[in-house]
């Protein structure tokens, strides 16, 4: 796995005992997308308790979009190409100023890429710069025209 995937997974608190699995996803979209991958992103979302929860995997590549779904518990991938095909995508943000992520800052990415494919990219705390990183390198310069 690239260094800088291991340094981002480190920042946003990501335990080393789900190493093993991101590999895994990381290793499986290596054998089958055409591009470089070139970025990671893991869902996050703090629940009513406190507790930060870790929910789905995510690659991007230049033309290529990659979820390993709740990649803690499943084995559940996808791709799908995403290079000007974003037809709508939604942000909702919490004490995020688009700046510099706090304890408290909260973002989530919806967006449509066909009829019937969406997704959704949801940040807690300093993720929520990677998201921004994420909706600016990749979900902005894919809108449809």
């Amino acid at each position: 796995m690239k260094e800088k995937f291991t340094q981002y997974l480190r920042s946003i608190g990501v335990p080393l005992a789900l190493d093993e699995k991101i590999q895994k996803a990381y290793e499986f979209y290596l054998e089958i997308c055409p591009d470089e991958i070139t970025d990671i992103f893991v869902t996050d979302y703090i629940t009513n308790d406190g507790t930060r929860e870790y929910e789905n995997l995510w690659f991007f590549s230049e033309k290529y979009w990659m979820e390993a779904k709740q990649f803690i518990t499943k084995e559940n991938f996808d791709i799908v190409p995403a290079q000007k095909r974003v037809n709508y995508w939604s942000l909702e943000k919490q004490n995020y100023d688009f700046k510099r992520a706090t304890e408290a800052s909260r973002l989530h990415l919806s967006f449509q890429l066909a009829a019937t494919v969406t997704g959704n990219l949801k940040a807690s705390k300093e993720n929520c710069d990677y998201l921004k990183d994420i909706i600016i390198k990749y979900v902005v310069p894919n809108l449809k025209e």
